[in-house]
């Protein structure tokens, strides 16, 4: 271990975390591979959960349309367009369905029927420190505008048409804030929760059995990787990866969930403020002025290692 407390800790041979959980799933009686455990659950649930989000949309989008005379353009930019802003709301109830009953169920009973039947434990559902979990949160608030430029200045350089920025801002945008609230279900609490449970609860934590402390590299680069959003992709990992050490360094899945909200809810508040100023036209201009961002960056190294400083002592004997 070095002074900052980065110890490659191997999962369950750490402490007491070998005795802790009562192994006694389906894959673990047959001495199967964990990490082939991690990859196919990943992908088994991931393709479950894409395709039938897949379903969920057109069947919704099909009935809104009938319901509500929605008529739809034939020219693929003006069809993007009316989608996002007529077929809101069937697109938002399956995302959120979607999340919960083809992510986070399967993920749970994958736990169950694989691994052991002490669910809580094996995800890392208990009690955390509220200095951490305050640090993660202002961590990531703190690295916010080092995300929205790196995504702003990928945009600029592969000079996207307008409407595909703007896009996810008109189906992520309300118009009151009761739709507000109801964005922040979808957008902010739902992934929170279901995301959380799958990547860092079931994925990274069965990873970390066998790859220890690699498990939350390889889990923050594929967390980028499965939004499927190019343009995106560096930012969402550099999210990706610092959710996971939380998830990692806690022991708790708390801390990466709280920090997971953050970044979501203040993307969907600044949009939210934006297309209230502008009287509800969206604007793509992201733009942050480059000192912003250096000394807001600077500032989340700084917690950064108050972070590390503050876990190096118990990250290592928690269950």
């Amino acid at each position: 271990m070095n002074d900052l407390g980065f110890e490659n800790i191997p999962g369950e041979k750490t402490k007491e975390e070998s005795n802790a959980i009562n192994f006694n799933g389906s894959w673990e009686n047959k001495n199967r591979s964990i990490t082939a455990a991690a990859v196919t659950g990943l992908i088994g649930i991931g393709v479950i959960y894409f395709n039938a989000q897949s379903i969920l949309m057109m069947i919704f989008a099909a009935v809104y349309k009938v319901i509500y005379n929605v008529k739809i353009p034939p020219n693929y930019i003006d069809r993007m367009k009316a989608i996002s802003v007529q077929l809101k709301t069937p697109a938002l109830i399956a995302l959120i369905l979607s999340e919960f009953i083809f992510m986070l169920l399967p993920a749970l009973w994958v736990v169950r029927k694989w691994h052991t039947g002490e669910v809580k434990k094996y995800l890392r559902v208990r009690c955390f420190s509220v200095k951490e979990t305050s640090l993660a949160i202002m961590i990531t608030i703190f690295l916010l505008p080092l995300s929205y430029y790196l995504s702003y200045s990928i945009l600029q350089k592969f000079k996207m048409p307008e409407i595909f920025k703007t896009l996810g801002s008109q189906l992520f945008s309300a118009n009151s804030p009761g739709q507000f609230l109801a964005i922040v279900l979808v957008v902010a609490i739902t992934p929170a929760i279901c995301e959380e449970v799958f990547f860092r609860g079931y994925f990274q934590r069965t990873l970390e059995r066998s790859l220890g402390m690699k498990s939350f590299i390889i889990t923050g680069i594929l967390f980028g990787l499965f939004h499927m959003q190019p343009l995106s992709l560096i930012s969402l990992s550099i999210l990706g990866l610092l959710f996971s050490f939380f998830y990692y360094r806690s022991r708790s899945i708390f801390p990466s969930s709280a920090a997971h909200f953050t970044n979501n809810f203040f993307a969907i508040l600044l949009l939210y403020i934006q297309s209230r100023k502008t009287s509800l036209n969206i604007n793509s201009d992201w733009s942050i002025p480059l000192i912003i961002v250096i000394i807001s960056f600077l500032i989340a190294a700084w917690l950064f290692w108050i972070y590390l400083k503050i876990t190096r002592n118990v990250s290592a004997v928690r269950l």
